[in-house]
This record gives C-alpha cells, sequence and structure tokens, in this order.
C-alpha cells in the first residue's frame, strides 16, 4: 500500500511535463505567426489559434510599424513637398491668356495731352544769323557713319520758326553738296505754320511724309537735326512732335519709339 503515493507523484510529474510540451508547442506556433506575448495584454488573443489545423498557408501577423519611429522620416515626406512646390503648365490657364481682350468695336480714345495744342503767341526775332544742322558721312561701306554739321543762315528777321525748318527741308546748297553735306530731311515734308512755344517746349505739327524714306539711323539724324537746330535758341529747351493734329509717338515703318521731349542727344557736332 506504500507504493501508491508514488505512483500518484509519477502520473502528476508525467502530466505536468505533458502540459509544458503542449505549452511549448504553443509558443513556438505563436511566434511562427509573429506573435509577440509582451507586446499583447493577454497571453492568448482572440486571433492566437484560429490557424492552428489549416493546412493553407495565410499572411503572417505582423506588429504595425510607426512610420515616425525612424529618424529619418522627415526625409521621406521630401518628395510631397517638391511635388508641391513644382510648376505645370495648366491648359486652362494658356486658353485664358489666348482670350482676346481688345474689342476692335470700341473707339481709340485721344488723351488731351496728344492733341496738337493749337497756335500760340508768335515769336519775333531780328535780323542776323542762325545756326542749322545737317549732316556728312564718313568712311565708306559698312564702316561709314554720319555727323552732324553746324552751318549758319542768314536770317531776315520775324518769326524764326518757320524759317529754320524750311531751311532744313531745302537742304545744303550747292556748294555745300560738293563738300559732302546732306539732309535726312525731304522737301516733302511741311511744317503748318501754326505752332505752340509753352513752357520752354515747342509744339510743331509736320506732314506725314516725317515718316516716309529712310533707315533708323536715317531717322534719327532726322529727329537730331530738328532738335539740334529748334533747342537752345529763343529759350526752347525741347521739341514735340505732331502729325495730323495727334502727337507723334513712333516714327517710320519700323517703329522708332520717339522720347517723350525731343532734346539735343549726347553727339559730335562738326562746324564749317
Amino acid at each position: 500500500m506504500a507504493v501508491l503515493p508514488q505512483i500518484q507523484e509519477d502520473k502528476w510529474k508525467s502530466l505536468r511535463y505533458l502540459l509544458g510540451g503542449i505549452f511549448l508547442v504553443l509558443v513556438l506556433i505563436e511566434k511562427s505567426m509573429g506573435f509577440d506575448p509582451k507586446a499583447a495584454g493577454n497571453l492568448f488573443p482572440k486571433q492566437g489559434f484560429r490557424n492552428i489545423g489549416k493546412t493553407q498557408e495565410k499572411t503572417k501577423f505582423a506588429e504595425p510599424s510607426d512610420p515616425f519611429s525612424k529618424e529619418t522620416w522627415e526625409d521621406d515626406l521630401n518628395w510631397e513637398e517638391e511635388v508641391l512646390t513644382q510648376t505645370f503648365p495648366d491648359s486652362e490657364s494658356n486658353k485664358k491668356t489666348r482670350t482676346k481682350l481688345v474689342d476692335d468695336s470700341i473707339p481709340e480714345i485721344t488723351l488731351p495731352e496728344d492733341r496738337f495744342p493749337g497756335a500760340g503767341k508768335r515769336l519775333q526775332v531780328d535780323a542776323g544769323y542762325l545756326p542749322v544742322y545737317f549732316l556728312k558721312f564718313y568712311g565708306t561701306g559698312k564702316n561709314s557713319q554720319s555727323q552732324l554739321v553746324k552751318l549758319t543762315r542768314e536770317f531776315p528777321g520775324g518769326d524764326p520758326i518757320p524759317f529754320l525748318f524750311q531751311e532744313l527741308t531745302k537742304g545744303p546748297s550747292a556748294e555745300e553738296k560738293g563738300k559732302g553735306i546732306l539732309s535726312a530731311l525731304s522737301k516733302k515734308v511741311r511744317m503748318e505754320p501754326n505752332y505752340r512755344l509753352e513752357n520752354g517746349i515747342l509744339h510743331i505739327s509736320l506732314s506725314e511724309d516725317i515718316h516716309y524714306g529712310g533707315s533708323m539711323e536715317i531717322l534719327k539724324d532726322r529727329l537730331d537735326q530738328i532738335s539740334f537746330t529748334m533747342v537752345g535758341n529763343f529759350g526752347i529747351k525741347g521739341v514735340i512732335l505732331y502729325s495730323n493734329g495727334e502727337r507723334i509717338r513712333n516714327l517710320g515703318s519700323d517703329g522708332l519709339t520717339i522720347p517723350e521731349v525731343l532734346a539735343k542727344s549726347q553727339r559730335k557736332v562738326i562746324i564749317f
């Protein structure tokens, strides 16, 4: 009868070994499925044993990774900033820019300062000699350049403005032409007899022929002839040109832009 306790104790040891083996097998199975007992609140989660006995392999469970746990997580988001900062052509905006904004049916409005101001008080000057400016070309071929030439004309007295402009369009004398002196202003250009000298600015109206003939350089010479002949005499500080009653802002077919007020440019002058 004394042997019974020993047999009973051996049975309990065998049972404990069996249970321990089963527990070990279960732990190994859970490890193989990615289950971490330390991170779980319970030792056996609800999903723990659902796949036991199934032959079809399924995706293992894994802990959700924290995107902010990496030190370089800010670098991983740089691409978003680059995409947002890139500029791409907008087809809609291109279509809008092509939309015609000017209505041809609206008549052009001329500002008051663009209109010829009309006649003013006429100048009266005693007889004497007045300077006029023409051109002379130096060099040959592509190296040829025009220079301003200062000449004098005998003035009988009276209004000097129409007289000076007429001398410019009349051009150099035969003797002066023999010396190579020319004029960029043709005889077709006419100045209206009415002009206005106000606050040192001479307003004169010319015929449309002022636009015709000559290259860009000739057009510049034409303006210099007018400005050098008028400015500096009789209190004239600048000249504004008009044609058909409207202000000339572009000259010639190429559209040479004219300054708001013509004045003497930085140019050498040859005195004959």
